[in-house]
């Protein structure tokens, strides 16, 4: 059963299954970046499904190519110039935020806050071939959304940290040979890898998991909550430097 209307324009699908919903990033106009659409359809999309009473387990998907590619350069560039209205940290840590545990199925590539958003599911499957970067620094300017807690704390702290000071970015099958705790497979085993994974975790109470769920989150949540302000305070630093606004005018991948 599908939550939402027939809307060939929304940038999030939503699909209710037993005991497993799906909800999709499908924007490929936008390469599925994290615009102001996708961030007021997004949470509330993750809380549908959830609160559905069939439901015990989200699984989260994007295109087959891209998964989140992360910000625009239009938003960027408003930061640096400081006329962006756009909050994306409700969109991006929703899967944090979401009562049912979230799988994410990172198959496409997964840039910036894009990652981030991959990474605040409690569980995820990467793809061999696909590119994965926490690719702020790249541009010039530092991380934030709680970055510089959730890398360490889901990819381990040497590789996290490199990931956050480099701005390179990683194949999953790099990251696999780095030693990164999450399953990393062919391409395309990444759905049905994270299907499986799904319904593996959906064999237990739903009352279950959602109290275990609420339990696990509270030391991440409490981690990036810590870290916010200071990165705020970077980040106001940092987007202020003409040279990001070069980096991001000249650097910015073109679209498509």
């Amino acid at each position: 059963m599908s939550v939402d209307p027939a809307d060939d324009d929304s940038p999030v699908r939503v699909t209710v299954g037993r005991p497993v919903a799906r909800v999709a990033i499908c924007d490929p106009a936008e390469r599925n970046r994290i615009t102001p659409r996708l961030c007021a359809r997004l949470p509330a999309a993750l809380h549908e499904a959830a609160a559905h009473p069939a439901t015990r387990v989200v699984l989260l998907s994007g295109e087959p190519a891209v998964f989140c590619a992360g910000g625009t350069q239009d938003e960027l560039l408003g930061f640096h110039a400081g006329r962006s209205t756009l909050d994306a940290e409700e969109c991006i840590t929703a899967p944090l935020d979401c009562p049912a545990p979230v799988v994410a199925a990172i198959r496409g590539h997964a840039i910036g806050g894009g990652l981030l958003l991959g990474l605040y599911a409690d569980l995820a499957v990467l793809s061999e071939r696909s590119v994965y970067a926490a690719n702020f620094m790249a541009y010039g300017f530092t991380p934030g959304v709680g970055a510089t807690a959730l890398l360490p704390a889901r990819l381990g702290a040497v590789l996290g940290t490199e990931m956050l000071l480099t701005g390179c970015s990683y194949r999953g099958a790099d990251l696999r040979q780095r030693g990164v705790p999450y399953r990393v497979v062919a391409h395309d085993l990444v759905e049905s890898t994270a299907r499986e994974l799904a319904a593996r975790t959906a064999r237990a109470p739903r009352t279950s998991l959602r109290l275990l769920k609420r339990h696990l989150r509270t030391r991440l949540r409490r981690a990036t909550d810590e870290v916010l302000g200071p990165e705020l305070r970077m980040q106001a630093a940092t987007f202020a430097l003409p040279e990001v606004a070069a980096r991001i005018t000249q650097a910015y991948p073109p679209p498509g």
